[in-house]
């Protein structure tokens, strides 16, 4: 370099520096390069006001910082972007949830430099509680959906928090000022027919959602599973697919699709794949360095007894090869893939998550280089956010991770981080772990081995105050309802089953002993009973089953009083959950219970059951 050009530099840097001294300066740094997917050499990074203001050689004169880094050659990458999370749950099991704040979840993505995350499905008060952690502490970047879009009793209505439920295309108006008033960045809507089951949204009803969110330049994230639904959203619109098509091999027509709408593509396999990948081979419960923020309890309710996964769990895990195979097939086809966990779905945690995603992206074949990308800019492109962030680069956050090793060597560099930078700040990873540890899961416990006591003749005499509990859909947002009432020497439980849901509608009653109790030295139950117009069904609770998949038998309807004998030999499990040895040694409850499938009519369905003898023989 000549001497006139060392002076040009020199006044340049000196001309935009004369205000203020810069924020700080990080000498000696190798900085990740997208477009050739490199690093650089030796640099220094000049960040100001949170951004990058310049980028220079080694050899070009060195301008004065408040303050000066040594990165001592160390390889840098953008902050990591994590396209779907669930900030309200916390990645532990459904039946023994454990509930944490977001303080946890944003200290486990800013530990392990996820500084970019997008919440598909929030609630006010994570919102809330976000907001005020953003006044108080470095936090991720929260870019969120709000509220999303779903047919009526949808996928996203079962977690018993507001939807918004279209029922007819004029709901759209209303619904949609209720979802700007929010100032949303994302538009998140979803297609989810169970296997072809239940309804979903129309795709006059999506194509709305599409425009509205086009002219409010808002990105559209549709949820799908299947590659129907995945070509209708597209057409409808969408900008970007949430989850991808993991269980049947994508077309040609789909690829042609995704080219020419440039939609990014959003595989979430990390989901899909890891309570199995954990069952089978521990893999989650092994990764010690993604782990040390995650408090002892929730990993003790998650990794001390694996549960047996969902038979749709077990189904994905056994097909991984085909929706490795269709990445490989969009990559190919220079589709935009982007990075999301789900996290906050069981074995799937915050900022964890994200770094098993990486993983499972290397099993699909892309390249370390391609799944940084993956991971930084094209998670910026699928956000609108490509001019801010997910570039190491000139007028972009200065939000970094620092490595010591090159992850283009091998991606698992990227899981042992050296240090995390967000908006120039260095992050305290060592205080991260402490907050977390600090902070207790509520919820009960987990794994709990409870001796079981020898079970008594008469489960219910029906006299004295009642044992019973109603229990019905309304705790997952359906609406139906249960009422019992007490007489003499017997119990009437009237129902109504309304609108089905995705995982249909339910309402009944339920006796749950204090502890579980051995009855195998019985043969079965013994009920009384009269009444229902319908068949219902009674379900034994056992202790090892964890997913509501309970030992059940279908019982006819009687007009006189009609004692049964009911063998435990002929209770079995609908299939839909973990499958679990039958054993008489660990009952906990037995529930009577109405049911309408999903997609099945919204008529009200009323029932009126009179129990007077409950017994095992």
């Amino acid at each position: 370099m000549n001497i006139i050009t060392k002076t040009v530099i020199a006044l340049s840097l000196a001309s935009h520096f004369s205000a203020h001294a810069i924020d700080l300066r990080v000498d000696n740094i190798r900085l990740y390069q997208s477009s050739s997917q490199s690093f650089s050499k030796p640099s220094s990074l000049y960040i100001d006001d949170g951004k990058i203001v310049s980028i220079t050689k080694t050899t070009d004169p060195l301008q004065n910082a408040d303050n000066t880094i040594n990165a001592n050659n160390q390889y840098a990458i953008p902050g990591l972007i994590d396209l779907h999370v669930h900030l309200g749950s916390s990645g532990s099991n459904f039946t023994e949830f454990q509930y944490l704040p977001v303080k946890s979840h944003f200290n486990s993505n800013l530990y392990l430099g996820v500084t970019n995350i997008v919440d598909l499905f929030s609630f006010e008060q994570t919102l809330n509680e976000a907001a005020q952690l953003k006044a108080t502490q470095v936090t991720p970047n929260l870019f969120y959906a709000g509220t999303l879009f779903t047919n009526p009793g949808g996928h996203g209505t079962q977690f018993g928090g507001q939807a918004y439920e279209i029922a007819k295309d004029e709901d759209i108006a209303a619904l949609w000022q209720k979802h700007i008033s929010t100032n949303p960045h994302v538009t998140k809507a979803v297609i989810e027919t169970f296997g072809g089951v239940g309804k979903s949204l129309t795709d006059s009803q999506l194509s709305e959602l599409g425009k509205r969110s086009k002219a409010a330049n808002l990105p559209y994230f549709v949820h799908v599973s299947t590659l129907d639904d995945a070509k209708r959203a597209i057409k409808a619109g969408a900008t970007a697919l949430a989850h991808g098509i993991n269980s049947e091999a994508i077309d040609d027509e789909f690829i042609t699709l995704m080219k020419k709408h440039n939609v990014t593509y959003i595989p979430t396999l990390a989901v899909y794949h890891n309570h199995s990948d954990e069952k089978h081979n521990h893999t989650i419960s092994l990764q010690k360095e993604l782990l040390k923020t995650i408090p002892e309890k929730l990993q003790g309710c998650l990794f001390e007894n694996v549960p047996a996964p969902s038979k749709w769990k077990e189904h994905a895990w056994d097909e991984r090869k085909t929706a490795y195979t269709n990445i490989q097939k969009l990559h190919k086809a220079n589709i935009t893939i982007g990075t999301g966990s789900d996290a906050g779905n069981p074995y799937t945690l915050h900022g964890t998550g994200l770094h098993n995603e990486l993983d499972a992206l290397k099993k699909a074949g892309l390249t370390n280089g391609e799944i940084i990308n993956a991971s930084t800019v094209n998670g910026a492109k699928a956000i609108n956010k490509a001019n801010s962030i997910g570039k190491l680069a000139k007028g972009f956050e200065a939000s970094f991770v620092l490595l010591k090793q090159n992850p283009l060597d091998d991606i698992n560099h990227i899981h042992t981080i050296s240090e995390v930078y967000k908006s120039g700040i260095q992050v305290d990873r060592p205080a991260l772990i402490a907050q977390n540890k600090a902070i207790k899961p509520k919820g009960p416990a987990c794994n709990e081995v409870i001796k079981s006591s020898q079970a008594q003749h008469v489960i219910d005499d029906f006299t004295g105050d009642t044992p019973w509990q109603a229990l019905s859909d309304s705790v997952m947002g359906g609406q139906s309802v249960a009422t019992l009432t007490t007489h003499k020497n017997s119990l009437t439980i009237d129902t109504t089953i309304t609108k089905p849901t995705s995982f249909g509608a339910w309402a009944g009653a339920e006796i749950k002993f204090t502890s579980p109790v051995d009855a195998s030295a019985f043969k079965g139950i013994r009920l009384t009973y009269k009444g229902s117009t319908t068949p219902f069904a009674m379900s034994v609770y056992h202790s090892d089953v964890k997913d509501w998949d309970h030992f059940s038998v279908l019982l006819k309807p009687r007009d006189e009083w009609t004692t049964l004998d009911i063998p435990f030999s002929t209770f079995k499990q609908f299939g839909f959950g973990s499958p679990v040895t039958w054993s008489a040694t660990q009952l906990t409850g037995v529930n009577l219970m109405w049911r309408k499938m999903p997609g099945t009519s919204n008529e009200p369905l009323k029932n009126t059951l009179q129990i007077s003898e409950l017994t095992y023989f």
